[in-house]
């Protein structure tokens, strides 16, 4: 046996020579890494600039996205009306005469209110077929549904609900004077203007090149995908005119193009799995980040676009909010479906979406909050990306976790809000309770909540979870997180070895045998290793008891020969080494 193995070959060391340290002291800088002015909303799993986090349920944008306040409060309703509400089939709204009116499934229904709150919907008319499009035009409704039937109209001032004589037809669109409907003539789409008042065609119909995948109203035009094109359209009382913007995107999803809308001056289509925005200027359908593994319906609703989606890693549906900065997270649940907008009637609910997936379950969202009724859901929760100092590959003890709360208007009231701070250094697998507060926001307008992590938190990541609970009619708004750290200097972590080793003839070994090579041949082996570049293994003077083997450098090497005269007969030497692990 060895005091020490070097490269697979065995040595003594010299008595009173053996050292192990640090390879260089702990440099101990501190440093913070913050996140606030949350432009830009969530999604970010690693941070990369200080304006987006990564996801928070409910996480709304305040102070014009300087800051972070709960969200929309959600009511789970179930209506009472029959035909019932089919939550799995898409719905369609409008307001006319001061009413609003939701089409979905074979019901047409009208949203109520009592004393400024949601009251449900009630019916207005059973429909012949399930509704899969809708236009109004001159106090008519023009529905189409779906291949093989034939459209039907529905007279708001009277209440007269009539089958069209028109041809089966798949869309239906608003025009200038008229309704743009499609004609299959020979199984090619054809175009027409639709009058539903007189149940008429007027005009020359236009034909398309090809299947019409989707239709929106954009810019006071109708935009029509098809699988040949992208075309512009307007349908008058004298006919159709269109024209091809360029040509359409390649789909090869099946539920490419489930919907389009035009909003607040853009185009949006869901396409290859994610939202698109689609630019007139260039005509270019631009992803937007927001993916999924399906879409249940999008709507508009004053600067909020509203997506139903799929999440790609989990079997819920994410309400997610585009406000033309950055996505944010609306709601999530086990089925939220096709969104649309109800806002008017009633003071609490501005967008309805089905849920659970049975028939006249709904659930209703408060956008913006009016005197009385702020609208807010009870808690909020804020995680941040994944922080990493701006140095993924060192790492680091991390000492302090903050958030920065602060509300200078006069939202405030006496109510207590509850706010836990919560860290996680394995990606948020886990996570560790290390601050709790209660704020009373008549007291003061700004606040702090600090919370010491244990001192076994230490990895390249941290993220931070801030909680606010107990929300009922005012929010603190979060206006920073931050992380305090200690980086830890790699050269600091490294072991360090200084000793002698025996290089001499018959070398008597820990067991009491004797060594077999010579002195110069135990020298020239390290002197070898040295010239090769000097990564070695090495096992320590304890491996029989750690097992454990390193790798080194040999960062110096010194031999030391005391009779150089008998070195050529009788070898007598040391060579004193320095190893650093790597």
């Amino acid at each position: 046996m060895y005091d020490v193995v070097i490269a697979g070959r065995g040595y003594m060391v010299r008595a009173g020579t053996y050292e192990r340290r640090q390879s260089a002291p702990d440099p101990a800088q501190t440093g913070r890494v913050r996140l606030f002015d949350f432009y830009g909303g969530g999604g970010r799993a690693a941070q990369l600039e200080r304006d987006r986090f990564w996801r928070g349920v409910g996480a709304w944008p305040a102070l014009d996205s300087q800051g972070v306040q709960a969200g929309p409060r959600r009511q789970d309703r179930t209506e009472s009306v029959t035909p019932a509400f089919d939550p799995e089939r898409p719905s369609f709204s409008f307001v006319h005469g001061g009413t609003t009116y939701v089409a979905n499934g074979t019901g047409l229904y009208r949203v109520t209110s009592a004393g400024g709150a949601y009251d449900g919907l009630a019916l207005v008319q059973a429909l012949a077929a399930p509704c899969t499009g809708l236009a109004v035009s001159r106090g008519f409704v023009g529905f189409v549904h779906g291949p093989g039937e034939r459209p039907t109209i529905y007279d708001l001032a009277t209440g007269t609900y009539t089958a069209s004589a028109a041809e089966p037809a798949t869309i239906v669109a608003p025009g200038r004077g008229a309704l743009l409907i499609d004609q299959p003539t020979g199984g090619e789409p054809e175009l027409c203007a639709w009058e539903p008042w007189l149940d008429a065609l007027a005009g020359t119909p236009v034909s398309l090149d090809q299947e019409i995948v989707a239709v929106a109203p954009f810019n006071g035009e109708v935009w029509i995908v098809t699988r040949g094109a992208i075309w512009r359209a307007v349908a008058t009382e004298v006919g159709v005119d269109a024209d091809v913007v360029t040509t359409a995107p390649q789909a090869g999803f099946a539920d490419d193009f489930a919907w389009m809308i035009g909003h607040n001056g853009a185009l949006y289509a869901w396409l290859g799995k994610e939202v698109h925005r689609y630019d007139p200027g260039d005509k270019v359908f631009a992803p937007l980040g927001l993916r999924g593994r399906a879409t249940y319906g999008a709507c508009g609703l004053g600067r909020w676009l509203i997506v139903a989606v799929e999440d790609e890693h989990g079997d819920g549906t994410d309400l997610w909010a585009w406000d033309g900065r950055g996505w944010w997270l609306l709601d999530e649940g086990p089925a939220f479906r096709y969104p649309v907008a109800i806002a008017g009637p009633a003071e609490d609910a501005d967008v309805l979406a089905g849920r659970s997936g049975n028939v006249n379950q709904t659930a209703v969202w408060q956008l913006v909050p009016r005197a009385g009724r702020p609208g807010l859901r009870d808690t909020v929760t804020l995680v941040t990306p994944l922080l990493d100092a701006g140095a993924r590959d060192v790492e680091k003890v991390w000492r302090l976790v903050g958030v920065e709360l602060a509300w200078p208007d006069e939202r405030a009231t006496s109510s207590p809000v509850t706010v836990t701070l919560e860290a996680s250094v394995d990606g948020g697998l886990s996570w560790t309770a290390v601050a709790t507060s209660t704020i009373h926001g008549d007291e003061k307008r700004t606040h702090v909540v600090v919370g010491t992590l244990p001192p076994s938190a230490r990895s390249r990541w941290l993220q931070v979870r801030v909680t606010l609970s107990d929300v009922t009619d005012w929010c603190p708004v979060i206006a920073g997180v931050w992380a305090e750290h200690s980086t830890v200097d790699p050269e600091s972590r490294r072991r360090r070895w200084s000793f002698a080793v025996q290089c001499k003839d018959q070398v008597v070994r820990r067991d009491g045998s004797v060594e077999q090579a010579d002195a110069r041949d135990l020298a020239r082996t390290l002197w070898a290793a040295w010239e090769a570049g000097g990564v070695v293994t090495f096992r320590d003077i304890d491996y029989d008891r750690t097992g454990v083997e390193y790798t080194v450098r040999i960062a110096a090497i010194r031999e030391e020969v005391p009779k150089p005269h008998d070195a050529g007969r009788w070898g007598d030497g040391t060579v004193a080494l320095t190893l650093v692990e790597v």
